[in-house]
């Protein structure tokens, strides 16, 4: 299906309630859950719990309302700022940051983090820290060079994309450059986390076929490479079945650490 026909996360309106109940919910595909949720939170808890990834301030880009990615990770970080392109989506975040009736529910989410600690304890206590965290929820543009713009932030430690390069690069070109900016935002020595899919190109929303770009495995390394990072850890996650609402290969997880201005 040509790219022209498909409409862009950052760009076009669709209902966030209806991304999240296909991707990221107990109403989700099973298979589609434990790959969107489950083995993600299990990805990111070796990794902080381990030591492999350290610091104490992060980013996090990726499409979507959704939290459940950092709640592995707060726990060792002081300061969290979510990057978010669609407006609707950051009222949503607000949402679950005030705690409002409405907000999304993630309590499957906090069942799941509990099960990684060994405990069904402190579920809400986690939920709760993980607010404390999150110091700002901030509009991003990518067409600018700034993508905070008017803001400037301090670099940070670590910056996570879970799909969000995938979303707003039209292009591999365009590709480079977005990842020239998130390189930008990480100290000499930070860590890029990277949770995307390999060889796809849409995802849908509703009846809606959304954008992702298509590359894979060698254009992922050699674009970190090429923007001056070296891959500490790159994992292949198996797709387990086939779905009308994804056409993915495979996903990987990838952490590179940033060794060099380019």
């Amino acid at each position: 299906m040509d790219s022209t026909l498909k409409k862009h996360y950052h760009v076009d309106g669709f209902n966030p309630n209806t991304l999240m109940d296909a991707y990221f919910s107990p109403k989700s595909e099973d298979y589609l859950l434990q790959e969107s949720t489950i083995t993600l939170m299990a990805l990111l808890h070796k990794a902080f719990t381990s030591g492999y990834v350290t610091g104490k301030t992060l980013i996090d880009i990726s499409p979507g309302p959704i939290i459940y990615q950092l709640l592995p990770v707060c726990e060792f970080l002081e300061e969290i700022t979510i990057l978010e392109f669609n407006d609707l989506c950051i009222k949503e975040l607000e949402k679950w940051i005030n705690k409002d009736a409405d907000a999304f529910d993630w309590t499957h989410a906090l069942t799941i983090m509990a099960q990684l600690h060994g405990s069904s304890d402190g579920r809400q206590g986690r939920e709760d820290l993980l607010r404390s965290k999150v110091k700002q929820i901030v509009k991003c543009d990518f067409s600018k060079n700034n993508p905070m713009d008017p803001l400037v932030l301090p670099k940070v430690d670590c910056v996570m994309s879970i799909w969000g390069l995938d979303v707003i690069s039209k292009d591999k070109d365009t590709y480079y450059k977005n990842l020239k900016k998130i390189s930008s935002f990480l100290k000499l020595g930070g860590y890029l986390i990277i949770y995307a899919d390999i060889n796809t190109s849409y995802f849908k929303i509703g009846d809606h076929k959304f954008h992702l770009l298509t590359y894979d495995d060698n254009f992922l390394r050699k674009a970190l490479s090429d923007e001056g990072f070296k891959i500490e850890h790159y994992e292949d996650v198996e797709r387990i079945t086939t779905s009308v609402l994804i056409d993915h290969e495979k996903v990987v997880f990838a952490i590179a650490r940033k060794v060099s201005e380019v």
